[in-house]
Formats: C-alpha cells, sequence, structure tokens
C-alpha cells in the first residue's frame, strides 16, 4: 500500500467517525438520506476510488478499497448503501467505449457532483430476462421488464440499467433519474437501510438513445465473472463488526464485555488477514476452489458481524432495542449483508456455516 492508499483509507476512517456515525442514527430513520455525508465523502475524494486519475478519481488497488468501503460502512449504513452503489457505475463507466458518455459523466461522478445508482442485481437470477433489451434500430434500445432492487430513487443523478438481448447480450445504458416515460417506481418497505431510495422498477417500452449505451457485452461471460467478484462478499460488514466491536470494548466497568471484545479483535484481524490474501490470490487458475475459499471467508465475516452485533446487544442491555441506540441498527445492518450481493455459491456457503 501506497502513501497516497493510506490518505485516502485515513480520510474515510476520519469521516466515518467524525460525520458518519454520530448522525447514523438519525439518518436510520429519515425517509431520505440528507445530502452532508454524501458530500462529505465526496470532499474527501471518496466517490472516484475506483475512478482513473486522469478523471480526478484515486484508481486504488482492490484491497486499499475494500478497507475503505470497510470505514464508510462503519459509519453510516443508508449513507455507504448509496455511495457504494455509485462506485461501480464509475468502474462501468470507465471502461465503456462509449467516448462521449465517458468524457461527460466520469469526471464529475469522480468528483461526487453527480451520484449514478444501478440496476443490475436481476442479473444473477436464473430464468428467462427480468429485463429485455430490443433494438429500436438507430442504435438505441428498447427495456421492458421488472427490475426488483434499485437503490438511490430520488436520490442520484443517473441509474446505470442492466438488460438482455434476445441473442444473450447485456446492454448497460446508463439512464437520466428525470427520465420518466416507461419507467414506474414502487417503494419497498425495508426493516434497514430505509433512507436509501431503495425501490423496484418496472419498464415498460422505456427507450435509450445509442449515445447513452455505456458497453454491450456477453452475458455468461459477464456472469462467470461476477461469480467471481462477487464471492468474497461485502467488505463492509468487517466495518459493521469492527464498529460493535470498538463500542463493546467502550463498555464502561464491563470486564466480560472487553474480554469478549479483545477476543472478537482478534477474528477480526484474522479475517482481514484471510481478505488480503484472496485479493492478491489469481482466481483465474482454479475458479472453482477460489470461488469456494472466497465463499467460505464471506460466510465467516457474516458470522462475525452477528456474534460482534449480539455481544453489543447483550453488554448494553434494554438500551440496546432504542431506535436511539447504534446497537440494534447494527445488528440489522449485520443481517442485511447475508443477502447483499448473495450468489448461489455465497449463499451455500452461509448455511454450511450454520
Amino acid at each position: 500500500m501506497d502513501s497516497d492508499a493510506a490518505a485516502v483509507i485515513e480520510r474515510a476512517r476520519a469521516i466515518a467517525d467524525s460525520v458518519l456515525f454520530p448522525r447514523a442514527q438519525d439518518v436510520d430513520r429519515r425517509s431520505v438520506t440528507p445530502h452532508d455525508g454524501l458530500r462529505a465523502l465526496a470532499d474527501a475524494g471518496l466517490f472516484g476510488i475506483s475512478g482513473p486519475v486522469s478523471h480526478g478519481g484515486s484508481d486504488l488497488d482492490p484491497l486499499s478499497a475494500r478497507l475503505v468501503i470497510a470505514s464508510v460502512g462503519s459509519g453510516c449504513g443508508a449513507t455507504f448503501f448509496v455511495w457504494v452503489q455509485h462506485l461501480g457505475v464509475v468502474r462501468t463507466v470507465q471502461s465503456s467505449p462509449n467516448v462521449a458518455l465517458v468524457d461527460a459523466l466520469l469526471a464529475p461522478m469522480c468528483a461526487g457532483e453527480l451520484l449514478a445508482g444501478v440496476a443490475f442485481a436481476h442479473v444473477r437470477r436464473a430464468g428467462p430476462p427480468a429485463i429485455q433489451a430490443t433494438p429500436t434500430g438507430d442504435g438505441g434500445w428498447r427495456l421492458d421488464g421488472h427490475a426488483p432492487w434499485v437503490t438511490s430513487w430520488g436520490i442520484a443523478d443517473w441509474f446505470c440499467v442492466a438488460a438482455e438481448t434476445a441473442a444473450g447480450e447485456l446492454v448497460w445504458s446508463m439512464v437520466p433519474a428525470s427520465t420518466t416515460d416507461g419507467i414506474t417506481a414502487t417503494p419497498l418497505p425495508l426493516p434497514v437501510f430505509a433512507a436509501t431510495g431503495t425501490v423496484a422498477l418496472a419498464f415498460d417500452g422505456c427507450t435509450i438513445p445509442a449515445d447513452h449505451v455505456a458497453r454491450i457485452e456477453d452475458a455468461d461471460r459477464w456472469r462467470a465473472n461476477d461469480r467471481v467478484r462477487a464471492a468474497t462478499g461485502q467488505p463492509a460488514v468487517l466495518g459493521v463488526a469492527d464498529r460493535a466491536i470498538r463500542l463493546l470494548d467502550d463498555t464502561t466497568g464491563d470486564g466480560d464485555a472487553s474480554l469478549a471484545a479483545g477476543r472478537l479483535r482478534a477474528e477480526l484481524a484474522t479475517a482481514w488477514r484471510r481478505d488480503e490474501v484472496l485479493v492478491d490470490t489469481d482466481p483465474h487458475d482454479d475458479v472453482d476452489s477460489y470461488v469456494a475459499a472466497a465463499s467460505d471467508h464471506r460466510a465467516a465475516c457474516l458470522d462475525l458481524a452477528r456474534r460482534a452485533t449480539t455481544a453489543l446487544i447483550a453488554a448494553t442491555g434494554g438500551r440496546a432495542m432504542d431506535l436511539g441506540h447504534p446497537a440494534q441498527r447494527l445488528a440489522r445492518e449485520a443481517d442485511f449483508y447475508v443477502i447483499q450481493a448473495q450468489t448461489a455459491d455465497g449463499r451455500a456457503a452461509t448455511l454450511r456455516s450454520v
């Protein structure tokens, strides 16, 4: 890790502790994530951690990016979840052959001047395409179907939508949030991250012009790559574990809580060492073995966060159930990461670990 990456990680930790965490209980009960936390992340250059230096990004190495993500996740889950959707869209736009689209969007996205959401979880599901892309004859596409999970609705400026063609290709389109024709949003009543503007989107003849298409790629190849990418899980769950352990260790005069915090902290250090090994491993040497090992690691991280938040609730007592206390929020967030980016491999590993 070079000094520039270390500085970005330190900024993320500082913002999580001083800006995000103190407001997280209030944000958790809001109907929409406020922009002040997102602005603090943008001012610190954290919207461009996956973007190129040429467009204002910091192009962090994978492990450093995971450490930043965990730090932000330890501060405020709702703010984190809106922000992290954006990072994936930055990578999509960066890799686009549509030069005009890159020139228009990438730099302001890295700066946090434009916020992006994404609709692609449906592509992981088996069966017929959830959203069909049909060519319009002029280089554009018509979208029809249903995206069951889209975050940042009413918050983001753009949405990156994945749709599948009859020929088995994925069309990734950038859709302005101002687009209303052919799109209907239905809010999802969530027990956690309710302020993230998470909705289901119905597409009925939504037309995408050619200049809004980011890229087109083989769907099966994308799914094979996604299986590897998703295997290690969401590093924010380790951020949740870290926050719970720190709060547990702050329990005044409770020797049992301090001992539990010490044991959990040692497990957290081990989890990060395992994370580093997996990040540095070339998965293509043996894809199935890598995915199995990474999925087991994901399950272990989920279990660690669950036990850390349970320990915090036990040490806190009845106050932990107050919506103004972070213990219950952290426990709900730890549970959420069980299903976030869950693939068949991750699901099987989690069930084996029970």
